[in-house]
């Protein structure tokens, strides 16, 4: 049986007294073929918080990072200095100066990395029959975006930020795919339009990640939740940018599928 197992190194909350939180998202991915970590956080805490969990960071044999945000690449030179051989997959976009509002808040210290260790993809790439990465993620639901007061730099010139660097993971077994989504700021709705686009007739088992609706009005997580209710998940994993309070509220539609994802949280995706 393919199993997927995830803990989870960052996030905004924490219940162990030994680990500790920050705003930021970093996952670690155990698969059958390989150990994926899912962006870094925003400082080394990931490194630290994998000490605790006994879980070995040097063995991680690639590094995916969703979207250029401080709070989901600020380990990244942690990381890449502790681990000397994974590679980083992302897109080319995420080396692009970020903005919220006239804060910067993207990946820093660029001159410093070695981008030998990158690999700049810029469509669907299928690492194995059960791991694809989405670099398309087009919005068929525009309710469901998160732009407003993000700017990006491209060119030199400041502009909106559409999120053109964001990347989403697709974990799937024979008959179902999951969706590994850090921040969607081009919308979760959207990226499980993409999933059905690519693993046509397989069923929606695992929505897991952050979907920024912590302060989104109440059209925002409608949009969410009537996509779900068409076809519910096995397992619906929040955290992040999602917040406390909208997990609640995804936990009163769907209680069994439910679950809160803090720092130290492993589960492995129902498989059906």
């Amino acid at each position: 049986m393919c199993t997927f197992t995830i803990t989870t190194l960052v996030e905004n909350c924490v219940y162990n007294r030994k680990l500790q939180a920050e705003h930021g998202l970093s996952l670690y991915i155990r698969t059958p073929e390989y150990r994926l970590l899912f962006d870094t956080g925003q400082s080394d805490l990931l490194l630290r918080n994998a000490e605790l969990l006994h879980i070995d960071l040097q063995a991680v044999d690639y590094l995916i990072l969703s979207h250029g945000h401080s709070d989901h690449t600020g380990g990244l030179h942690a990381f890449l200095e502790y681990n000397r051989k994974a590679k980083v997959l992302c897109k080319r976009e995420v080396l692009n100066r970020k903005f919220k509002k006239a804060r910067e808040n993207g990946l820093t210290d660029i001159d410093r990395l070695d981008l030998s260790r990158f690999c700049f993809i810029d469509k669907t790439t299928e690492l194995s029959k059960h791991i694809v990465i989405a670099t398309s993620l087009p919005i068929s639901n525009p309710v469901d975006t998160h732009f407003d007061q993000f700017y990006t730099e491209v060119e030199g010139e400041r502009v909106p930020d559409r999120f053109d660097d964001e990347c989403a993971l697709f974990l799937t077994t024979a008959d179902t795919f999951s969706v590994i989504s850090a921040c969607s700021h081009r919308g979760i709705t959207n990226v499980i339009a993409e999933g059905r686009r690519l693993f046509p007739g397989q069923q929606l088992n695992a929505m897991v990640g952050g979907f920024h609706i912590h302060t989104a009005g109440e059209a925002k997580f409608e949009a969410i939740a009537d996509t779900l209710k068409q076809n519910p998940p096995q397992c619906v994993g929040v955290c992040h940018c999602t917040g406390v309070d909208q997990y609640a509220r995804f936990a009163s539609l769907f209680p069994e599928a439910t679950f809160y994802n803090h720092v130290g949280k492993t589960f492995q995706l129902p498989v059906r």
